[in-house]
């Protein structure tokens, strides 16, 4: 790193400041880290990521943007604690969301995607608060899912 040359030396050190200023500030806006890690556990999200996979999670993806149905979530009460759990944002703010035998309905319209198998859970008709959605894993038959206010979303999968 120190040469013979003062100015290259100088030079290469102010590159090498200015790099690390960038990437601190990149992944770790606010002192909080932009991306994490997590290992799936567990089988409720069957086929599309299996036990004991590790995935990347972008912490930040919903500070200008909602989430928008089909986005894989983290979902939890804060990074310090556990739990958390991967689930499908299904239903969105003011929709109407049901479940009877086996499938789910949004708005009235049955909605198939992403899931794989029947739901064996039955839930009545019911409308998601401005603040709330509604998420399911993709193996309908043993996952479970629910109403998730939009603060217990800490971040999505990539």
């Amino acid at each position: 790193m120190i040469g013979s040359n003062i100015r290259w030396t100088m030079l290469r050190l102010l590159i090498l400041l200015i790099s690390t200023v960038i990437v601190s500030v990149y992944f770790f806006p606010d002192g909080e880290a932009r991306y994490r890690r997590i290992l799936v556990d567990g089988k409720s999200m069957n086929p599309t990521f299996v036990n004991g996979q590790t995935l990347w999670i972008h912490t930040l993806e919903y500070e200008n943007e909602p989430p928008v149905r089909g986005d894989i979530v983290v979902l939890g009460e804060n990074w310090e604690s556990k739990p958390f759990y991967l689930k499908r944002i299904i239903g969105l703010p003011g929709e109407r969301i049901s479940i009877r035998r086996g499938e789910m309905a949004i708005n009235g319209d049955v909605y198939d995607q992403f899931g794989v198998g029947r739901i064996r859970a039955r839930l009545v008709p019911l409308k998601l608060e401005e603040d709330e959605y509604f998420v399911l894993g993709d193996n309908r038959p043993i996952s479970s899912g629910g109403v998730v206010e939009v603060d217990k979303i800490l971040g999505k999968i990539l």
